[in-house]
C-alpha cells in the first residue's frame, strides 16, 4: 500500500498529489564559488534546435508504422523502467568537471543499498588513480567500484548512453545517435558493450539523449518533441516504429518542450521523473517564472493523471548562478535517479541558504511519491546545475536480472538463413543470470528438433565459430544450453528454422578485376534528397589501382592513419561522403540462394555510417527487404574504429541484378564533412547443389566447394 503523509506545502488531490508554492519568499544574492576549468562541456550542446513558438503544448501518444528495419534485435524487447531492478550505476569520473557530485554519489550507493556496483568510466589510468583517491577518502566501498577505461568527453552519462534493453529477459544495449561534437562519447555504448560488459550491442538510426527517454509501465516511453527537432524528416510513424523495435515502447507520450530560456536541454528529465509504475514527480515552477513553462508543466500534470498516474509537483526556478553569469539557470529538483529502494534527488541549499525551503519542499514531495520502503537520499548539486544538468543526466543504471533460472535468446541464426555445407559461420546468443553463468554448451538439429548434436561445450564466451555439416535440410536449428552456478539451467532455441545445402559459396573481393567487372566510386554527395535518393550512380570517381588494394583484404591493424585502409577525401562541410560499388555477379539470379554484402570500416568522429543495396524495380536504394529510401538501409554504424556491416539478399534476386547482372551497393555518411576509411568490400553468393555457371569467373570459391 502506498503511504500518505502530511507535510506543509503537500496535499493530494482527485488522485494527485501536488505541491502549491505561492508564498515562497524571493531568490536571494546567491553566494559564488570557483567556476570548473574551461575545457568542461555543459549538458546542453552547442546548436540545440529552436523550440517551436506555436508548440502545442498538450502531450499526445504516438505508435508504430508497425513497418520493418533492418538489423533489429530478435525476440521480445523491452526496455526496464529506471524503478525496475538495478544491478549497479554507471558514471563518468573526472577530477575537472563536477569530481565532488560524481564522489558523493559514488560514496552513498556503495555504501548502502542492496550491494550495487558503481562503473566508473574513466579516460585512462592517471583518472583512474585520481577516482580511486577522491572515493576512497569520501568513504566509498571501492570493493564496490569497477572502472571502464576508455576515451570520453564529458560527464553527461545518461545522454550518451549505453541504453539497456532486455531482449527475451537477456541484456543487450541500443547505442544512439549523440552529440556530433562528443565522439568519444557516443562511441560509449558500443565501447562498453563489446569490451566490458560483453553484451550485444544494437545500433538504431535514431538521435536521441537518455535524458529525453524514459520507459515507463506496460511498454511505454515518455520523451519531448526534441525528438521531432532532432531527427527531421522521420514521421511520428517512423519515430514510434525505431522505438517499438529498439526499446520496446509501444506507446510513446510526446510532450511539449520548455522553451530555451528556462531549459537550455529540451530533455524530459528536467522536469519529469517516474518515480515508479504508477506515481510521476513533475516539476512546478514558482509564481513569477515563465508562463509557458508553468502551463506546460501544468498541463503534463493533468495528462498524466489523466492516464491514470498518482502526480506530486516539486518546485522549479530559474535564477543567476555564480559559476554561469551570463545567462540563468534552471533549477530542477525532478533530475533525480532511482537505484532500487534508494532515491538519489538534487539539493542547493549547501550553495545558497535561500534555497534551503525548496530543498526541504522537494524533500517532501519526494517522500510523498514514494512508497515507505524508499529511502531518499540528497546529493548537492550546487556545483552542476548551472551546466544544465544535476545528477540523473550524469548516472545510467544498470539492469539487474532478478529471475533465479537464466534467461538466453540465440541472436545468429535466427531463422531464414541459408547456409552451404561446409561454410563457417559464427554461432552468438545472449544470457543473463541472478548468479554467475558458469556453462555454455552448444547444439544443432537438422529435423526441426527432433535430434540434437553438440557443436562445442565448456563455453566462456557468448559464440562459437561453426563448421555447418553435410547436410540438406529446411529444418535447421540452434540451441544454447545456459548453466548458472546454483545448477539452474535454460534452453533457447533459434526464432525460426534455417536451411543447409551442398553447394558453393562465391567470393566476390576487388582483389582482381577491379575496374574491369567490378568498380568502387565516391566520393561526395551534397545531400540525400538533391543526390542519392532514386540515383544508382549518384558519384562517378572511379578509385585508383592502389586504393582497389587496399579494399582488397581486411587489415587488422586499425587506426585512422593507416595506410592499408582506403582514406575517403574529406567531404566538404555541407556534403556527405558517399561511395558505390558495383560487382558483375555470374551467377543467374534463379540459381541464387543467398547472397551475403560485407563492408568493413567507419567514418570520422563516430558518424554514422549506414549501407544499402540499389532495388532496380523500386529504382532506390533499400533494405533488400521491402523498404526502401533514406534510413532504410541493410545495416548501420556509429563508432571510432572498424566495424563490419552485413546485409543478406534472401529472395527475389532478380531485383538487385541489372540486365548486365550488375549488384550495386551504397555505402553512406549520413553526417557533412565526416571522411569514411574503408577497409573491406565483398559480396558472397551462395548456390545450393548443383546449380553452378560453368565459367563463374569469380576470385574462387569459399570453403572446399571449388569451382
Amino acid at each position: 500500500m502506498r503511504r500518505t503523509m502530511t507535510t506543509t506545502g503537500i496535499f493530494m488531490l482527485a488522485g494527485a498529489a501536488c505541491c502549491s508554492f505561492a508564498q515562497q519568499r524571493p531568490l536571494q544574492t546567491l553566494e559564488v564559488e570557483t567556476m570548473p576549468g574551461p575545457d568542461v562541456l555543459r549538458r546542453a550542446r552547442e546548436h540545440v534546435p529552436p523550440v517551436d513558438p506555436n508548440q502545442p503544448l498538450w502531450p499526445y501518444v504516438i505508435r508504430s508504422e508497425q513497418g520493418g528495419v533492418a538489423v533489429a534485435p530478435n525476440g521480445l524487447i523491452a526496455s526496464p523502467p529506471e524503478y525496475s531492478a538495478a544491478a549497479g550505476v554507471l558514471f563518468r569520473y573526472r577530477a575537472a568537471e563536477w569530481a565532488t557530485v560524481v564522489r558523493d554519489c559514488v560514496v552513498a550507493l556503495t555504501t548502502g543499498g542492496d550491494n550495487e556496483i558503481a562503473y566508473v568510466i574513466v579516460a585512462n589510468s592517471t583518472e583512474q588513480s585520481s577516482a580511486t583517491s577522491s572515493f576512497t577518502s569520501g568513504g566509498a566501498n571501492m570493493s564496490r567500484v569497477q572502472f571502464i577505461v576508455k576515451p570520453n568527453d564529458s560527464i553527461w552519462a545518461r545522454d550518451y548512453g549505453p541504453h539497456f534493453i532486455w531482449q527475451n529477459d537477456a541484456l543487450a544495449i541500443v547505442d544512439s545517435h549523440y552529440y556530433p561534437g562528443r565522439p568519444n562519447d557516443n562511441f560509449i555504448p558500443t565501447i562498453a558493450g563489446d569490451d566490458f560488459f560483453r553484451l550485444p550491442t544494437y545500433d538504431i538510426d535514431l538521435y536521441y539523449s537518455g535524458g529525453n527517454f524514459q520507459p515507463g509501465p506496460n511498454r511505454t516511453g515518455y520523451v519531448t518533441n526534441l525528438i521531432n527537432a532532432d531527427n527531421p524528416g522521420f514521421t511520428n510513424g517512423f519515430i514510434g516504429e525505431l522505438y517499438q523495435r529498439y526499446q520496446g515502447i509501444d506507446d510513446l507520450h510526446i510532450f511539449p518542450r520548455l522553451p530555451q530560456t528556462v531549459d537550455a536541454t529540451g530533455h524530459i528529465d528536467m522536469w519529469f521523473y517516474l518515480v515508479d509504475e504508477d506515481s510521476v514527480i513533475i516539476s512546478e515552477f514558482i509564481p513569477g517564472s515563465n508562463s509557458t513553462a508553468i502551463t506546460l508543466t501544468n498541463n503534463a500534470a493533468a495528462y498524466m493523471q489523466g492516464i491514470g498516474f498518482t502526480v506530486t509537483r516539486v518546485p522549479a526556478f530559474n535564477a543567476i548562478h555564480p559559476s554561469y553569469p551570463a545567462d540563468v539557470t534552471h533549477f530542477t529538483y525532478t533530475n533525480a535517479f532511482r537505484v532500487n529502494n534508494r532515491i538519489f534527488t538534487p539539493r542547493y541549499g549547501p550553495g545558497n541558504s535561500s534555497y534551503n525551503t525548496y530543498d526541504n519542499q522537494s524533500l517532501a514531495g519526494w517522500q510523498a511519491a514514494a512508497d515507505a520502503n524508499v529511502t531518499i537520499v540528497p546529493i548537492n548539486c550546487y556545483p552542476i546545475i548551472w551546466a544544465a544538468g544535476a545528477i540523473h543526466c550524469i548516472v545510467m543504471q544498470v539492469p539487474r536480472h532478478v529471475a533465479e533460472i537464466p534467461s538466453a535468446i540465440v541472436n545468429a541464426p535466427v531463422g531464414g538463413e541459408l547456409y552451404i555445407a561446409g561454410q563457417t559461420t559464427r554461432v552468438a546468443w545472449a544470457a543473463s543470470d541472478n548468479e554467475q553463468i558458469v556453462g555454455r554448451t552448444v547444439w544443432y538439429s537438422t529435423d526441426n528438433g527432433a535430434n540434437w548434436t553438440q557443436i562445442a561445450s565448456g563455453l566462456t564466451v557468448d559464440f562459437v565459430d561453426w563448421t555447418v555439416p553435410d547436410a540438406s535440410t529446411d529444418q535447421a536449428l540452434i540451441k544454447v544450453t545456459i548453466t548458472d552456478n546454483d545448477a539452474n539451467v535454460v534452453e533457447a532455441v533459434s526464432a525460426a528454422p534455417f536451411s543447409i545445402r551442398s553447394g558453393v559459396r562465391n567470393l566476390y573481393t576487388f582483389a582482381t578485376g577491379a575496374g574491369t567487372d567490378r568498380w568502387a566510386k565516391g566520393y561526395q554527395t551534397s545531400t540525400w534528397a538533391a543526390n542519392v535518393n532514386n540515383n544508382r550512380t549518384p558519384v562517378a570517381t572511379a578509385l585508383t589501382a592502389a586504393n582497389y588494394t587496399r579494399i582488397s583484404a581486411s587489415d587488422a591493424t586499425g587506426g585512422t592513419t593507416d595506410a592499408n585502409r582506403y582514406q575517403a577525401t574529406i567531404p566538404g562541410a555541407s556534403s556527405e561522403s558517399t561511395h558505390i560499388f558495383e560487382f558483375t555477379i555470374a551467377e543467374n539470379a534463379a540459381d541464387i540462394g543467398d547472397i551475403e554484402i560485407k563492408w568493413e570500416g567507419f567514418a570520422n568522429d563516430c558518424c554514422n555510417v549506414e549501407m544499402y543495396v540499389w532495388d532496380n524495380v523500386q529504382g532506390n536504394w533499400s533494405n533488400g527487404a521491402g523498404l526502401f529510401g533514406e534510413n532504410r538501409s541493410l545495416d548501420s554504424y556509429a563508432g571510432n574504429r572498424d566495424q563490419t556491416l552485413v546485409g543478406r539478399l534472401r529472395s527475389d534476386f532478380s531485383r538487385y541484378l541489372t540486365a548486365a547482372n550488375i549488384l550495386t551497393v551504397l555505402v553512406y555518411a549520413d553526417r557533412p564533412g565526416n571522411r569514411t576509411y574503408h577497409d573491406y568490400m565483398s559480396v558472397t553468393v551462395s548456390v545450393p547443389d548443383t546449380t553452378i555457371p560453368a565459367d563463374a569467373n569469380c576470385d574462387g570459391a569459399v570453403n572446399n566447394f571449388d569451382i
